[in-house]
């Protein structure tokens, strides 16, 4: 009898402990896993692997992490349909579009030191059914106020109602922000609709929370009032002040020599920052370091420029007043250098100037030599053909008998006959005077033979 009721004892202490976990089994809530602990060496890469886990399939998943960006510096994450990530500034966050009830991400960093460090699940959110589900806590997140109705849930689809800003061509809704340390929620009118922001507790800041419209992207954002602009939410440390990126002032303060530029943040964002430029001549040519301007406001309210280094992702005050002494020292020399290259440029136009009158003179003066020596020689030629004759040169020709070109002529003819048989050779009508004519008698050539 008592082993029988031994038995029975146990048999009904066994039922009430399967029925008693069958539901717990049934309910599991989802979960994630993976590296907490790395080994690092200065300059290699490491990376760490996380795997959510959940009953039913998973519409999307979001994993953040956070660690020691002195240790590391994020370069790159993969993993699921549909992936995105984005990290800096000691934060990661990965998200996909599973579809399955298993969601892996990879995500890949490299070493600033030797030694070992932590990375922490800052957070992790799966949506299964149109619910959203914190995987760390198994609590379904709810909408405004924590409302248990879900009217306003994280992942309804009623967006009209919402403030909307558009970010690298996609549209991004405004939702309940998550809570920030420093930060209290309010209320303000946001595009002429009700919205939930976080404002600091000691500053005029306000952090709004929006999600783009497939809800792969979902980040926190400065929103400035007076601009109707919003920044990626960014804080990180310069020294002993913690300092949060703002947008620049309108009409404020620029340093000298700065160009604005939209500093990349992450894979999808851009913060508006100033870069530095070189004059050359009149182009401006971007300095190749990658260090960057950021506005910014620290704890205390004081707002002013941060030099940031994106390789060291490190921050520090910008020390306008020796950087302006320094550029105005610069812009002394090359204010002289330029009047003396001012003042050589006139004088090398000035001689080009004078040279080419000497040049223009010269020449004038040579085509008037040539001119009048032209004159000076045909009036000699004309001069000297019309000039009579030397009366030395007529005596010479006379005492030489005449010209010296003329020939004696002979007359052919009998000397009994009429002095019409005598003829003068054919073309030849000169003179008497002119002419003498030898008479032949040629009888006594007949003799002389």
């Amino acid at each position: 009898m008592k082993n029988k009721r031994y038995r029975s004892g146990m048999m009904g202490i066994l039922a009430a402990a399967l029925l008693f976990c069958f539901p717990l089994i049934a309910a599991a809530a989802p979960s994630v896993e993976g590296d907490t602990n790395l080994t690092v060496e200065k300059d290699g890469s490491v990376s760490a692997e996380y795997t959510i886990t959940s009953d039913e399939p998973m519409e999307s998943a979001q994993l953040t992490l956070s660690y020691d960006k002195e240790a590391l510096t994020y370069t790159s994450g993969s993993g699921g349909n549909s992936f995105s990530g984005n990290g800096g500034n000691g934060t990661v966050q990965l998200s996909s579009k599973p579809g399955d009830t298993t969601a892996s991400f990879t995500v890949k960093f490299k070493g600033r030191a030797d030694g070992e460090t932590e990375l922490t699940i800052a957070a992790c959110t799966i949506v299964v059914d149109g619910k959203e589900i914190n995987v760390l806590s198994g609590e379904i997140q709810t909408g405004e106020e924590g409302s248990e109705t879900g009217e306003d849930t994280e992942v309804g689809d009623n967006n009209e109602d919402r403030a909307s800003f558009v970010i690298d061509e996609r549209t991004f809704y405004e939702h309940r922000p998550e809570d920030i340390e420093g930060f209290e929620p309010m209320h303000m009118d946001i595009q002429g609709k009700d919205s939930r922001v976080l404002k600091h507790q000691n500053l005029e800041l306000y952090v709004i929370r929006l999600h783009s419209d497939n809800g792969s992207y979902r980040d926190n954002f400065v929103y400035n009032p007076d601009t109707g602009n919003v920044i990626p939410f960014v804080q990180m440390k310069s020294g002993d002040d913690t300092v949060i990126f703002i947008e620049p002032e309108e009409g404020g303060y620029v340093p000298t020599r700065y160009t604005a530029v939209e500093l990349g943040w992450g894979p999808k964002y851009t913060i508006p920052a100033r870069k530095h430029v070189i004059i050359d001549g009149v182009d401006e040519i971007q300095d190749d370091t990658n260090r960057y301007l950021i506005y910014g406001i620290n704890q205390d309210g004081e707002k002013a420029w941060y030099s940031f280094d994106y390789d060291k992702n490190s921050l520090q005050l910008f020390d306008d007043v020796a950087y302006q002494g320094e550029q105005n020292y610069i812009m002394e020399l090359e204010d002289k250098e330029l009047g003396l290259g001012t003042e050589l440029s006139g004088q090398i136009k000035r001689y080009d100037r004078d040279m080419a009158k000497r040049l223009y003179t010269i020449m004038f003066l040579t085509i008037i030599i040539i001119i009048l020596l032209n004159v000076v020689v045909i009036q000699y030629l004309r001069m000297k053909k019309m000039h009579p004759a030397d009366p030395e040169e007529e005596e010479e020709e006379s005492a030489s008998g005449g010209k010296p070109s003329a020939q004696p002529s002979y007359v052919t003819g009998n000397l009994e006959e009429n002095e019409s048989d005598f003829q003068e050779p054919d073309g030849e009508e000169e003179d008497e005077d002119e002419i003498e004519l030898e008479i032949i008698d040629l009888d006594d050539l007949e003799e002389d033979d």
